[in-house]
C-alpha cells in the first residue's frame, strides 16, 4: 500500500514538472528525462533535483572556465568538475560565467539568483554563503618578466607589479606601501604591459597567468614565478538557495572526485 502511495506521489510530481516545463519552454527531451527519472525512483528517494535546476556561477577566465564558440560549450576546469558532479549526483546543474569579477558572483549569491560557486573564499561573501567541501589549493604569487629574478618576498621591492582583483581583495599587496603596485582589471592587461616593458611582474593565480601567456604567445617573456601562498578553493552555496538540502550530496561528489583521481586528471588536462 505504501509503495502505491509513493508511486502515485512520484507520478504526480512528474506531471507537475511536465506541464510547468511547457510553460517555461523547456525542450521535450529534457522534460521526458526528468519524468522518467522520477518514475523510476519508485519511493522518491533518488537524488534528482525535482523543483528546478541548480545554478552554478564562476569567473570567465581560462583555463578555469570559458566559452568555446566553435563547440557552443563551456570548457575548462570548472565545467569539467561540474560535469563530474552531475554524473555522481544525477542533478541538473546550469553554468553561468561572469567577467565582472568576484563582486558580481557575490551579488548573485547574496540575492539567491545562483545557488553555488567553486571559488577562492572571499571574506566579503562569508555572511551570505555556506562553505562546502574543499576542492583544491590554488597557487598564488608573482611572475616576473624574463631576466628578473625573485626568490623571496623582499625581492619584490622596487619592482613595478600588476595586481589583480584576487590579491587586492585579500590585501596581500595593498597593505604594503613599499611595493610599487598597479591595479589592472584583467590578467591579460598586466601581461601585455609586461610584454611591452611597462611592468616588471604580474601578481595573481600562477597557473592562470602561465596559461594566458601561452595563449597570447608571450610565455617566452616570463621569468620564474614566486609562489606566495596556496589559496583554498571551496564549494560555496547561497544561504538563500532553495537547494541547500542537496549540499551534503554535492560535498560527497567532490570528495569522490578527489579520491578517485578525477580531479588530478582534470587539472593535468588543462595545464
Amino acid at each position: 500500500m505504501m509503495l502505491l502511495v509513493n508511486i502515485g506521489i512520484c507520478l504526480y510530481s512528474a506531471c507537475v514538472i511536465f506541464f510547468s516545463s511547457l510553460v517555461t519552454i523547456v525542450s521535450i527531451k529534457r522534460v521526458m528525462v526528468k519524468v522518467v527519472s522520477i518514475i523510476l525512483c519508485y519511493g522518491c528517494t533518488c537524488n534528482t533535483v525535482i523543483a528546478s535546476d541548480l545554478k552554478f556561477i564562476t569567473l570567465d577566465v581560462a583555463p578555469w572556465a570559458s566559452y568555446d564558440d566553435s563547440t557552443d560549450q563551456y570548457v575548462g576546469i570548472f565545467p569539467d568538475l561540474v560535469k563530474q558532479i552531475v554524473i555522481r549526483t544525477g542533478y541538473d546543474i546550469n553554468i553561468s560565467l561572469t567577467s565582472l569579477g568576484f563582486s558580481r558572483i557575490g551579488i548573485e549569491l547574496r540575492v539567491g539568483r545562483h545557488d553555488c560557486t567553486m571559488l577562492i573564499e572571499q571574506s566579503s561573501m562569508k555572511e551570505y554563503v555556506v562553505r562546502g567541501e574543499h576542492v583544491f589549493d590554488h597557487s598564488m604569487g608573482v611572475i616576473p618578466r624574463k631576466n628578473v629574478t625573485i626568490k623571496k618576498y623582499d625581492d619584490l621591492y622596487g619592482l613595478r607589479i600588476s595586481v589583480n582583483q584576487v590579491l587586492t581583495e585579500k590585501g596581500q599587496f595593498m597593505d604594503d606601501d613599499k611595493l610599487l603596485t598597479e591595479f589592472d582589471k584583467t590578467y591579460e592587461m598586466g601581461l601585455r604591459k609586461l610584454e611591452h616593458g611597462r611592468l616588471d611582474a604580474v601578481a595573481g593565480a600562477i597557473p592562470t597567468l602561465i596559461f594566458l601567456a601561452g595563449k597570447l604567445s608571450i610565455d617566452n617573456t616570463l621569468g620564474e614565478p614566486l609562489v606566495l601562498r596556496k589559496e583554498p578553493i571551496y564549494l560555496q552555496c547561497s544561504k538563500k538557495s532553495n537547494h541547500l538540502k542537496y549540499l551534503n550530496r554535492l560535498n560527497e561528489a567532490i570528495k569522490n572526485i578527489k579520491e578517485d583521481g578525477t580531479l588530478k586528471a582534470t587539472m593535468k588536462s588543462h595545464s
